[in-house]
């Protein structure tokens, strides 16, 4: 890495390197390494580098949907066009041997990162959806500008067709009592016609969705906006994806129940115009939580991309809305 930082230095920071410290590096879907570098002018400066991970499993897990090129093609073509907080960019490409995104130091700008196991109150809810709307709304059948946004789409359908059935089944295993039994059959069901359910959640206009807005992938700015990391899953897809994702994943039960009919209405109002009707809109969001459940299942299987124990809390999460909502009966 610090190879790569010197070779790069005038292009990334605009100056030489003089010293690199390296505080944190941690590897799960991928490399991500806090460190602490001194520019020859004797500025100090913190920055957060993500590369390939040290796993051969995430690497694959990345490296064959491309999901690097959409994490690149978002920091160097998109972070500028998004209305919602997202970290500064002092560079980003592909190597030989992967891609580079180099991110500011989050905590060092006063942001407050939140863990996956953390929950959302409702106004903070709120709040992020407020954030998603607008983003939605800007894109909302503009996607096609960059086509690289529904490419990565194409691609993971086809695997997933192939991967999925196994994967549910090995995160099915590996979470016990988190998915209820009667949820079993249902997913097993999902997993081996995926491409009609994929088909049926995606149904409508497309917009850029995060695609991956679980509690571990948002922040606080230090001006208090909400925003959101991690845009390696960016792509074009339907806004449900999001809002379903989001409060499945971030809400308590019990809070998700009292409030989600109410936020989805705040989020539609914000959305406008071309918001669907909420009935439509009811029924998108039932069906999109499957999504959710799903790449929680898998990450479960994976195994390397979270803590077992973050897994099994996310997962439940997801299974528990996937059953009030009857989410599977939906599709």
């Amino acid at each position: 890495m610090e190879k790569i930082l010197r070779k790069f230095q005038t292009q990334l920071f605009g100056q030489p390197v003089e010293e690199i410290e390296i505080l944190d590096d941690q590897s799960g879907t991928t490399r991500r390494t806090r460190t602490r570098l001194r520019l020859n002018d004797g500025q100090e400066l913190s920055v957060f580098i993500k590369r390939p991970s040290r796993s051969l499993i995430a690497r694959a897990f990345v490296a064959v949907p491309r999901l690097s090129r959409a994490e690149v093609g978002f920091y160097t073509e998109l972070r500028d066009q998004v209305p919602i907080a997202t970290p500064q960019c002092h560079g980003a490409g592909h190597l030989w041997r992967g891609f580079i995104v180099v991110l500011e130091d989050l905590t060092d700008s006063g942001a407050t990162l939140r863990r996956s196991t953390d929950t959302l109150s409702v106004d903070e809810a709120a709040s992020l959806l407020a954030s998603l709307a607008a983003m939605h709304k800007q894109w909302w059948g503009r996607t096609e500008s960059h086509p690289w946004l529904a490419r990565n789409p194409q691609r993971e359908l086809k695997l997933g067709a192939l991967l999925s059935p196994s994967l549910c089944r090995l995160g099915l295993w590996r979470v016990g009592s988190a998915v209820p039994d009667s949820l079993r059959q249902p997913i097993s069901r999902y997993a081996r016609n995926r491409r009609v359910g994929q088909a049926t959640m995606a149904v409508g206009p497309t917009t850029l969705i995060h695609n991956d807005c679980h509690p571990g992938n948002q922040f606080v700015a230090a001006d208090g906006r909400p925003g959101l990391i991690d845009w390696q899953l960016c792509r074009a897809g339907p806004w449900a994806r999001d809002v379903a994702y989001l409060l499945a994943t971030s809400l308590e039960p019990e809070t998700r129940r009292s409030a989600e009919r109410e936020l989805l209405a705040d989020y539609l109002n914000q959305l406008g115009p071309v918001a669907p009707t909420v009935d439509e809109a009811w029924l998108a969001y039932r069906r999109n939580v499957v999504y959710a459940l799903e790449a929680m299942l898998v990450t479960a299987a994976v195994g390397v991309m979270m803590p077992k124990s973050t897994s099994l809390v996310l997962v439940n999460r997801a299974a528990t809305a996937a059953a009030d909502l009857d989410s599977f009966g939906a599709l």
